[in-house]
């Protein structure tokens, strides 16, 4: 803890309970001053627990932390799926608690026992779930996906296995573009994985000159060769098929009357071809209920899933958001802000308003030409 560096406006989560930092719990927060005269203690404002006025208002409450009871608000993998014995955090109480799963319910539910609680088992949301960590001086252990990746040695030379099939067509072009480098396909044990839309084409600006030119900087008799068009095309074929490898987790929508503006979490099975894909959803079962649903969908209603967000204090009146119901996450937008973190949404593909609590919220992000926008009216923090 004390080779950790915190910053103004960083999330952080503070435990405030004097038997250890492992069970918890750790409570949400941003930093307002990160370091005191004494070094030994950070000013911080919670975003889950509320200090009462003279007046029987609230507010956020701030206060003086040790150093020793802050860490980083470690990264949100909203899509892991939990197994029974997994160690995992539980948000309950304005707070992450340690625990162990259980029992897998239905409905994306789980038992936990939370830890010195083992007689007394509790029912939680998957998305009040994530997977338990402990921050070691400057890295989580066990450490996060993206870590793993850093940990391998690199000699500068990456590789991109989303796009493996690709480099093998077309090595010399592509070779020679992507990555400010070479990207070359020989060095299996030394490479990083990377989504084919996190990819640009290399370019350097030199006075407009030595340079590729932009397609739009291109002079043109003003005719369009159809060739241009045709590979326009296929690169855009191979791009999806790139991005949707089996296995990968994605979010699928429907056209279907009533479906509309709702996106269910499902995993790729195989590509079946003319841009279609098979998928099993992680949450919809076949209507006997006996196996997950299987179907085919178009890749234009498939996209990944969403990247997590910093965590939100309150949701604001009009505010973007997707709610979790019905097993899926449907587009609405907030219409009344309750007490007790609840919410009214209005859902405009059905024009009617229906209340959920905070925990089944999240901000709402358009997927658009290959990257995720958010709505520019949004506020992390909440406040």
């Amino acid at each position: 803890m004390s080779r950790t560096h915190f910053h103004k406006g960083g999330l952080v989560e503070v435990t405030r309970s004097d038997h250890g930092g492992s069970t918890g719990p750790y409570y949400p927060a941003t930093v307002l001053r990160p370091l005191t005269k004494d070094k030994a203690h950070i000013f911080v404002q919670y975003q889950t627990l509320t200090a009462h006025k003279a007046d029987g208002r609230s507010k956020p409450l701030t206060e003086f932390v040790e150093l020793g009871k802050v860490r980083p608000a470690p990264p949100r993998e909203l899509h892991r799926l939990f197994k029974v014995g997994d160690d995992v955090d539980d948000f309950r109480a304005k707070g992450w608690s340690r625990g162990t799963v259980r029992e897998i319910l239905e409905n994306s539910k789980y038992l936990v026992a939370l830890d010195g609680q083992a007689d007394q088992e509790f029912e939680s949301d998957h998305f009040n779930l994530r997977l338990h960590r402990e921050w070691d001086d400057g890295s989580w252990v066990p450490p996060l996906p993206e870590e793993l990746g850093l940990q391998q040695k690199s000699s500068g030379v990456v590789k991109c296995r989303k796009i493996t099939f690709k480099l093998r067509d077309k090595k010399k072009t592509m070779g020679e573009n992507f990555t400010n480098g070479t990207l070359v396909d020989d060095q299996a044990d030394q490479e990083f994985e990377s989504e084919q839309f996190n990819l640009r084409l290399h370019k350097e600006w030199d006075d407009r000159s030595r340079v590729s030119p932009l397609p739009e900087e291109q002079k043109s008799s003003g005719k369009k060769k159809c060739r241009k068009i045709r590979f326009t095309l296929k690169a855009k074929k191979e791009t999806v098929r790139a991005d949707f490898e089996n296995g990968t987790l994605v979010e699928v929508s429907s056209d279907e009357e009533g479906y509309k503006d709702a996106w269910y979490t499902a995993r790729v099975v195989e590509y079946i071809g003319k841009d279609k894909f098979l998928v099993e959803y992680v949450s919809l079962l076949t209507e006997d209920r006996t196996q997950l649903l299987r179907e085919e969908a178009f890749a234009s209603y498939i996209r990944p899933c969403p990247p997590p967000l910093p965590p939100v204090a309150q949701f604001k009146l009009l505010q973007k958001v997707d709610a979790w119901y019905n097993e899926g996450w449907w587009e609405g937008s907030i219409s009344k802000v309750l007490t007790g973190s609840k919410y009214v949404v209005y859902f405009s593909s059905t024009n009617e308003e229906l209340e959920f609590n905070h925990s089944n919220l999240r901000l709402h992000q358009d997927w658009l030409n290959g990257h995720w926008v958010m709505d520019p009216c949004c506020n992390f923090y909440g406040f």
